[in-house]
């Protein structure tokens, strides 16, 4: 059975980032992927220059919607999308998702609201805002946002596990989206310690509206600085959650799984893409290094850590119940 997705994000000449990242692997695991292009750019903003434009809102961008929805008159199964430039084209989106979503009320509808990571904002600020009123439309089915794009969202710093239930309880409550995964955390965002071994981890914290019992995964860190991954993770969540909650009538279930596969096969893809950077410096270099790490703003290093979204092909279909165990969010972390 065919299953259909409308994927508007960005797109790159070179590496992968964007629908580059999310296509393929979507694509591989049977879905026909309707693409739309918020950028056109020559590569990723990590080598610290690119060349490149955004796509004109009413120029471009709302004749190719109003085709596919009033003149092709499709429907999705599901609808992603990622990195939107400025809050004209977020605002347009939004529209077009909502008549969509009138059109076929299943659609599965994951936003990753794009906005920055480590305290840096890489967009217009009044993205910020038009963000909000996309939650205020009541079309988001999944969330995905990191840390510091939560902070925007909420208005506060998530300091601790107290507001970071306070949080996610908003993303339910107010903004009514039934699947919050919350897709980078530092340990301060889910306990007082602060401890070396911590600071290794990463936390993702996933709950579910049905069952707002916050539960979370801890990751390892990979020592080098990777583009994509968060649109790969939303690509394979997106499939992933489709299918489980097909398999499973438990919501809670199904997003626990589904995120403890996809972390899986964001493990093995990430350690294929280090140990092939390695590889290709090593013999670009002449010489034999382990530590070799990818920088932000360093094409030099930056050219090496592409995300190896072909190679890693052979792990997309996993179905297992995943490597990672969740533990809940309790009174030791709040």
């Amino acid at each position: 059975m065919s299953k259909s997705v409308l994927s508007i994000q960005s797109h790159v000449a070179h590496g992968y980032v964007g629908g580059k990242a999310a296509i393929f692997p979507l694509q591989t695991q049977g879905w026909d992927v309707d693409n739309i292009n918020t950028v056109e750019f020559s590569n990723h903003t990590g080598y610290g220059s690119f060349k490149g434009s955004a796509i004109d809102a009413k120029n471009e961008l709302q004749p190719i919607l109003d085709q596919l929805l009033h003149k092709l008159e499709l429907s999705y199964e599901a609808i992603i999308t990622g990195y939107i430039p400025n809050s004209e084209l977020i605002a347009l989106i939004s529209d077009y998702v909502r008549q969509f979503k009138q059109k076929n009320k299943s659609t599965l509808y994951l936003l990753d609201p794009v906005m920055g990571d480590n305290n840096y904002l890489y967009v217009d600020e009044s993205c910020v805002e038009q963000y909000k009123k996309i939650l205020q439309l009541d079309i988001v089915d999944i969330i995905t946002p990191n840390q510091f794009e939560l902070e925007l969202i909420v208005g506060y710093k998530i300091t601790n596990g107290a507001t970071l239930q306070k949080a996610i309880h908003t993303l339910h409550s107010q903004y009514n989206i039934k699947y919050v995964v919350i897709t980078s955390l530092g340990a301060e965002a889910v306990s007082h310690q602060d401890s070396s071994t911590e600071s290794e981890k990463i936390y993702c914290a996933i709950s579910v509206q049905s069952s707002p019992q916050i539960q979370l995964f801890r990751i390892p860190v990979i020592k080098s600085y990777f583009t994509g991954v968060g649109d790969l993770f939303s690509a394979l969540l997106l499939d992933k959650l489709y299918t489980n909650l097909q398999l499973s009538e438990d919501n809670s279930h199904a997003l626990s799984r589904s995120v403890s596969q996809v972390l899986t096969i964001m493990s093995k893809t990430l350690k294929l893409t280090h140990s092939l950077a390695l590889q290709e410096y090593n013999k670009f270099a002449g010489k034999s290094s382990s530590s070799l790490v990818g920088k932000i703003n360093d094409g030099d290093t930056m050219k090496f850590f592409e995300l190896r979204i072909i190679q890693a092909r052979k792990f997309y279909d996993y179905m297992d119940d995943g490597e990672f165990q969740p533990t809940l969010l309790d009174s030791e972390h709040i």
